[in-house]
């Protein structure tokens, strides 16, 4: 039994690990400013750096609740001062917003259920850090394999992998944008999801490889001093 709820106490870290790694990249204003700058975002839609950030941080609060909806949101493209995103733009984040309403509802559940867990191994007297690094480090290299030939399927064809992966979420064809039309397109252009897909990868690779080593660690301690942490 306690191996049980050690092995899901490592899956709710699992699940906490995930999606925290998504959310993270997502909002990371410095990584919008550098991706913008390197490809020329700004330029391309034909309006200055600083009301592009503005967009973007509107944007961001929409998809975080801290605001209703994109309405109003205005700014000048090619001297022109008009509405920034397009009816279509509107409809798709609205999908959008709901799939990262989502990812918040399960990153809470696995960090209430996380810390649950911890709590009914301590009432019970189980070896609770014994049983967190042997259990999370197996745990962890199962999604490292798995994870590992994700990548790979990925890699060798981003784009139909990011077509399945709309196919898959979204219900209708909102995510087919077209520029200029449909700015949205134009503010994250194909390489600045590969290139987020890389931030996101990085976290999900090296925060289970950091956990592994920490337990492996921690579980050879153990070995040479009987009783050590338990």
């Amino acid at each position: 039994m306690r191996y049980v709820m050690g092995y899901l106490t490592a899956l709710c870290l699992l699940v906490l690990i995930v999606c925290q790694s998504i959310i993270f990249p997502t909002f990371f204003m410095p990584f919008f400013r550098q991706q913008y700058a390197s490809q020329g975002i700004a330029e391309y839609i034909g309006m200055s750096e600083e009301e592009l950030l503005y967009v973007t941080v509107e944007l961001l609060d929409y998809m975080r609740a801290r605001r209703d909806d994109l309405d109003g949101i205005r700014a000048t493209v090619n001297g022109v001062e008009q509405e920034f995103f397009s009816e279509r733009d509107k409809a798709h984040m609205i999908d959008v917003r709901v799939l990262y309403d989502r990812l918040y509802i399960v990153r809470n559940v696995a960090f209430w259920a996380l810390l649950g867990l911890i709590g009914l191994l301590a009432i019970t007297k189980s070896p609770v850090r014994h049983l967190l690094a042997r259990c999370s480090r197996e745990v962890m290299a199962v999604f490292l394999l798995v994870a590992l030939i994700v990548t790979i399927v990925i890699a060798i064809d981003f784009d139909r992998a990011f077509e399945m992966f709309h196919l898959i979420f979204f219900d209708n064809d909102l995510w087919i944008l077209f520029p200029p039309r449909d700015r949205l397109v134009m503010m994250v252009p194909l390489q600045f999801f590969i290139n987020i897909s890389i931030f996101i990868g990085s976290l999900l690779a090296g925060i289970p490889v950091a956990i592994i080593a920490l337990s492996t660690i921690y579980l050879r301690r153990e070995a040479y001093m009987p009783g050590f942490g338990r």
